[in-house]
């Protein structure tokens, strides 16, 4: 079975870096790239259109998602997310905060949604994708 990762970033560099590194992995590995939050929201929110964009994987999806982007924020898409699914958060989606920002206010603010599981500051390293992979992808039996 094929995993599936989101990758929501205003910056292309950013998309491609990441989905290179998650494709070194060996896994088989289907990485699903969004621009921006706004797009990103419309295929994910709607439950019909999220199985036909990114197929429909065992919940929860990974999400490496950016704060900093233009219309909709990262911390936007973290505020949807938790008013469309409410408690049922945590079993649809986890998040990765994936930025260039280290700012203790912004992973303070982060933590406070509990579908936010790890906050990594970019570059996404090798070994950063592959813990995510094995922890959130891999090992989905509780």
């Amino acid at each position: 079975m094929g995993i599936s990762v989101v990758v929501v970033d205003d910056s292309e560099p950013d998309r491609y870096l990441a989905k290179r590194v998650i494709g070194m992995l060996g896994y088989e590995v289907e990485v699903v790239e969004f621009p921006a939050g706004d797009r990103f929201l419309e295929k994910f929110i709607d439950h019909d259109e999220r199985t036909r964009v990114m197929g429909d994987p065992p919940p929860p999806t990974l999400v490496l998602l950016d704060i900093n982007m233009p219309r909709v924020d990262g911390f936007e898409v973290l505020e949807a997310i938790q008013e469309h699914f409410g408690k049922q958060s945590d079993r649809e989606v986890v998040v990765t905060m994936y930025t260039s920002s280290n700012f203790k206010d912004d992973r303070d603010r982060a933590a406070k949604f509990g579908f936010v599981k790890e906050y990594l500051v970019k570059p996404i390293s090798k070994e950063d994708a592959k813990r995510l992979i094995e922890d959130y992808c891999l090992n989905t039996s509780e």
